[in-house]
């Protein structure tokens, strides 16, 4: 798996891992889907987006409450 947000980092390069191209981080020398890089991109885009749906309940409990 080709990971788009790694294809701009110096560090990046792609390898063979079994029959398919595979991102890898020179960096943190590991598969880039293990790197605290992408994880820590994950996580901004979640919150991000997680922030923009404010007006939506925040969790289970919060929706449960609401309907009583």
């Amino acid at each position: 798996m080709i990971i788009k947000s790694c294809l701009v980092c110096e560090f990046h390069e792609i390898k063979q891992d079994g029959k398919e191209e595979t991102s890898h981080c020179r960096r943190e020398n590991c598969w880039s889907r293990y790197s605290r890089c992408v994880l820590v991109k994950a996580l901004e885009k979640f919150l991000k987006e997680d922030s923009s749906r404010q007006d939506r309940p925040s969790s289970a409990f919060t929706h449960m409450c609401s309907r009583e």
